[in-house]
């Protein structure tokens, strides 16, 4: 029965040295450590950031702009805001107009879809077509979504390079975060 006693001395032993202060550091940094963990996993798999470049988005998103997403969405609808990369790398924030089968056409500075007039409240300026690579109407292919920036004079979107497909897509928007971006406004020479 030595063995036993030796055990709870030894136990004593050790425990005894400290007077609980160690033992609540120990806690705290495990905490803290499970707290980044999260916030880690959260932020690398759940939530993304990105901040808005340009004039593309205007007036719902402004030049400048912390805007944060959801990653792990499944697919996305009509009308999402989306963050997703090109293949030169370059990431970009639009509106989704269309999606996998639906047909678009760009008329008259209005776009329709499977040929009914979208009606787009978010929309600034006229909607006409870019460059000679898109020739409509469009068929949105496979797993993809045809992408539109609500200042439609001012974006370079799906109507330069296409729909773009899903392993794309970052995340879609869902608000924004940090300081409120100012306009600044000319001053009129009087």
């Amino acid at each position: 029965m030595s063995g036993g006693r030796d055990v709870q001395r030894y136990r004593k032993n050790l425990t005894g040295k400290y007077d609980g202060s160690l033992n609540t550091r120990l806690l705290f940094i495990r905490g803290i450590a499970g707290v980044a963990l999260i916030l880690f996993v959260i932020f690398r798999f759940v939530i993304g950031t990105s901040t808005v470049s340009g004039q593309s988005m205007n007036p719902t998103l402004k030049n400048g702009q912390h805007v944060f997403f959801l990653r792990i969405q499944p697919s996305y609808k009509v009308g999402d805001i989306i963050s997703f990369r090109m293949p030169s790398g370059e990431y970009y924030v639009k509106r989704v107009i269309a999606k996998e089968g639906d047909v678009v056409s760009i008329e008259s500075g209005k776009v329709r879809v499977n040929g009914q007039l979208l009606d787009e409240p978010y929309a600034n300026g006229a909607t006409e077509t870019q460059e000679e690579t898109v020739v409509y109407p469009y068929k949105v292919g496979e797993d993809a979504y045809f992408c539109i920036g609500d200042n439609r004079e001012h974006s370079i979107d799906s109507r330069s390079f296409g729909a773009i497909v899903k392993y794309q897509i970052r995340g879609r928007i869902l608000g924004n975060y940090g300081p409120k971006v100012k306009e600044t406004k000319k001053k009129k020479k009087s």
